[in-house]
């Protein structure tokens, strides 16, 4: 799968899932609302006055609220690493004091359930820390339903580099953690226009989630224009083999 491949257009979600020896899925959407008990702004307002309380430079990203936008627009622009470490840390405990209190998505522990009833591995592909991830899972009914398998932004302090999506590293480290060897069987649910490159970087299929904690989705259809749902039991009710979901383009256009 390359950069500039032309994604089907498929009326059938079942068809998107036949064959799949493994699922990935984005967190924070597909499966909660992790900054639920602040607010994603709050958040990201919070970052701003951590780099103006320890004298940063300055970070101005086109998603000014988006507490992983500032993060990356630090990496990006920001000539000291240690630096941007220090960010990470800061976004990373606030990460966990919002998984606390994380909202679950509706019918994520059912659906994940069904998916390893049938003896699918699954893991979580992330750009939030792992750590937030982790404590989010214990205090859910889906932590052991992923086990290890949580694959997202590692501590920078410990010499991990950051990694984000659109780079496809934490969904190539699930199919090696998963042990699959064929990755176009793999699918990722995710919500994001960098969920998308990541996946087709990948060599992953692809199934678009309108993230139910979001009052816009637009961003997402316009750069997919493949299968979209709006809900998780959508999935589901395919995955089952129940009958033809209702699916919608990327246009908007019901099928």
């Amino acid at each position: 799968m390359t950069s500039d491949r032309e994604w089907p257009m498929k009326s059938d979600l079942r068809a998107l899932l036949t064959g799949v020896e493994g699922v990935l899925f984005d967190f924070d959407g597909p499966l909660c609302h992790l900054f639920a008990p602040k607010g994603a702004d709050r958040v990201a307002e919070q970052l701003h006055e951590f780099i103006g309380r320890e004298r940063l430079p300055d970070v101005r990203p086109e998603k000014e609220h988006s507490p992983l936008d500032v993060l990356r627009e630090a990496a990006r622009t920001w000539p000291d690493l240690a630096d941007v470490a220090r960010l990470e840390g800061k976004l990373t405990s606030l990460e966990e004091e919002c998984a606390e209190d994380a909202l679950m998505t509706p019918g994520a522990d059912v659906l994940v359930e069904a998916i390893r009833s049938d003896g699918i591995p699954v893991a979580i592909t992330t750009n939030n820390s792992e750590k937030a991830v982790r404590t989010c899972l214990d205090n859910s009914s889906l932590g052991p339903l992923f086990g290890t398998h949580v694959y997202g932004r590692r501590n920078m302090a410990e010499g991990h580099p950051l990694l984000l999506k659109p780079d496809p590293a934490c969904i190539e480290r699930a199919i090696g953690g998963l042990r699959l060897t064929r990755p176009e069987r793999c699918l990722m649910i995710g919500d994001s226009p960098a969920d998308v490159l990541a996946a087709n970087g990948a060599d992953v299929r692809f199934l678009g989630f309108e993230n139910p904690h979001v009052e816009d989705n637009q961003e997402l259809r316009q750069v997919f224009p493949g299968t979209i749902v709006e809900r998780l039991d959508e999935i589901l009710t395919a995955w089952l083999g129940g009958g033809r979901c209702r699916t919608h383009s990327a246009s908007g256009e019901t099928r």
